[in-house]
């Protein structure tokens, strides 16, 4: 297998992981307004946590505490799966255009 295919997917993976688990701690507080926020989780992922605030999945109530938004998490979500169903049918067009090639050059093309 693809040594950076496996790599990729292994970092999809990790960051899915991480981005469930930081999203847990605000709906396990029933952080989900201002006046409910939390502070941000021990030790989170700063990457992903400004990540998700960019996103707007996150939202800063001032005072160092935060809470989930959860329509712009859905949204998130949404975008996400649609990128990834863009990126397979890309992989798919390509992958049908490499044996279309193969099949021409072989038959004589």
């Amino acid at each position: 297998m693809n040594v950076a295919v496996t790599a990729g997917s292994n970092a999809a993976i990790t960051a899915a992981l991480i981005r469930k688990k930081t999203l847990q701690h605000f709906e396990k507080a029933g952080a989900f307004s201002a006046e409910t926020a939390v502070p941000l989780p021990p030790k989170p992922s700063r990457h992903m946590v400004n990540a998700l605030i960019k996103q707007k999945v996150i939202v800063p109530a001032g005072d160092g505490l935060f809470y989930l938004d959860v329509t712009a998490n859905e949204r998130a979500l949404r975008q996400q799966l649609k990128a990834g169903m863009v990126a397979v049918l890309l992989l798919a067009a390509a992958a049908l255009a490499v044996v279309a090639l193969v099949l021409l050059f072989k038959n004589g093309g």
